[in-house]
């Protein structure tokens, strides 16, 4: 009912291989008869499958936190799921996992993302060198502004712990209702930050490849 590991598996799975197999289509896509380069395209899958265990890891204290909740919802549900005892544990363990829950979700769709624009910008094989360049500097772009953010983020530890064990003691208290604010708070210019250097590494990306086609003429 609450196995983190394989719900995000099966998430992750089911958002990431669709966007892998769909790096050469949309705008932009290679004539017929040009493929992407496989190794490069196994590459962002290793990449991203990290990414995803770096988010897993990140996230992992807060789950723990909520294990003795976890516990008593299934203890409390097992004769049966009609009963209040076990609708008020469910309730409970639920309240302390939303927060995570908040937490990692857009951790796993920034890797999907992420997992996205590296395939897209895998080259193409017989691909000039000038845009194959404009690719590798947009994956260097990209893997800055994705350090930035686990610092950023890193700097909201102590925010994110102190809404884990308010939430942890009483999900429905009005202390883990204003730690949660607070964390999301710390949270909000990390992502925000990301958004925009993810914006111009995209924009940067635009101007290069024109260059390379003006050049071309």
């Amino acid at each position: 009912m609450f196995g983190k590991r394989s719900a995000l598996s099966v998430v992750a799975a089911a958002l990431l291989l669709p966007a892998l197999a769909a790096a050469g289509s949309g705008p932009g896509r290679a004539p017929a008869g040009l493929f992407k380069n496989r190794r490069c395209i196994a590459a962002c899958r290793v990449e991203t499958g990290k990414c995803l265990a770096d988010a897993r890891a990140t996230v992992g204290p807060c789950f723990e936190g909520c294990a003795d909740l976890v516990a008593a919802a299934r203890a409390a549900c097992a004769p049966g799921a009609d009963g209040e005892a076990c609708r008020a544990a469910v309730a409970a363990a639920r309240a302390c996992l939303d927060p995570c829950q908040d937490q990692l979700r857009p951790l796993v769709r920034a890797c999907v993302a992420d997992g996205h624009d590296c395939a897209g910008e895998c080259p193409f094989i017989g691909e000039p060198t000038c845009v194959t360049q404009c690719r590798v500097d947009n994956v260097e772009c990209v893997g800055g502004v994705r350090t930035a953010f686990t610092e950023c983020r890193a700097g909201c530890a102590d925010e994110l712990m102190t809404a884990r064990m308010a939430c942890a003691d009483d999900p429905i208290s009005d202390a883990c209702a204003a730690a949660k604010r607070a964390a999301y708070q710390c949270l909000d210019p990390c992502y925000e930050a990301a958004r925009d250097g993810l914006h111009d590494c995209r924009q940067a990306r635009r101007d290069c490849v024109a260059a390379c086609d003006d050049g071309a003429e």
